[in-house]
């Protein structure tokens, strides 16, 4: 689905396996074997991957998203590892074409030659499937990783709502400006208001729209840092919109 959905807690309990629902698509990378995990230029990124443009194009995204999150306080303690799997990911009701898995800590994203095998057109936020959108899937699963770094209620699980919100404000946020426009315009919400409710439920019906109303409900927060910091202490299915 649009942005990618991630590892979650579910309803009946609290799950450690958070999947990213997000439909992702790219033209098929060429170019030499990359090396086996090999690191990024940022060291704490280490990245496996079929080829070298390919190694180089998740590094980009993930890049993008630890530069965005970094503004607000989420730091990298230790290395994100990113596996570029060949065969589709599949979890509870969900397929995913990326996952975060807490417990192993690991991210995995199908490669784009699996990915245009499971779909002959696919789409994410209502656009097609092209390069940048497969930095925002790398780019929200990687939030998902760096979320459970700086979450402040482990060991417990953090929140679904929170989690999603967090992943799919930085998937968005990473996008060229025309192309998030393009994404707002087709998904033809407003942002989460006062006395909404902000759920995982929300996100597993429609995650375009769930995106999008996060994002601008983000963006429009007179204290984002304070917010996230709030987000990063929640435990519940659920986020109260004040």
């Amino acid at each position: 689905m649009l942005l990618n959905r991630l590892d979650r807690q579910t309803s009946k309990g609290m799950c450690a396996l958070r999947i990213s629902m997000l439909t992702v698509c790219l033209q098929s990378a060429s170019g030499g074997a990359a090396e086996a995990a090999a690191p990024c230029d940022n060291p704490n990124l280490l990245v496996l991957a079929q080829t070298r443009e390919l190694h180089q194009e998740v590094c980009t995204a993930a890049e993008l998203a630890l530069e965005f999150l970094s503004r607000y306080g989420l730091q990298v303690k230790h290395p994100i590892r990113i596996n570029i799997v060949g065969q589709p990911l599949d979890n509870l009701t969900y397929s995913a074409y990326g996952s975060y898995d807490s417990r192993s800590d690991l991210v995995q994203v199908m490669s784009p030659q699996s990915i245009h095998q499971t779909a002959s057109a696919p789409k994410v936020n209502y656009q097609p499937l092209d390069r940048t959108q497969y930095r925002g899937i790398v780019a929200h699963e990687v939030a998902h990783a760096l979320i459970q770094q700086n979450s402040k209620v482990l060991p417990l699980p953090l929140g679904t709502a929170a989690q999603e919100y967090l992943a799919t404000v930085t998937q968005l946020s990473i996008l060229p400006p025309a192309t998030i426009e393009r994404v707002i315009r087709a998904a033809d919400v407003g942002p989460w208001e006062s006395g909404d409710v902000i759920s995982g439920d929300y996100m597993a019906m429609s995650p375009e729209r769930f995106a999008v109303k996060s994002y601008l409900h983000f963006n429009r927060h007179p204290m984002p840092a304070k917010f996230i910091d709030e987000l990063l202490r929640s435990r519940w299915f659920y986020v109260n919109v004040e």
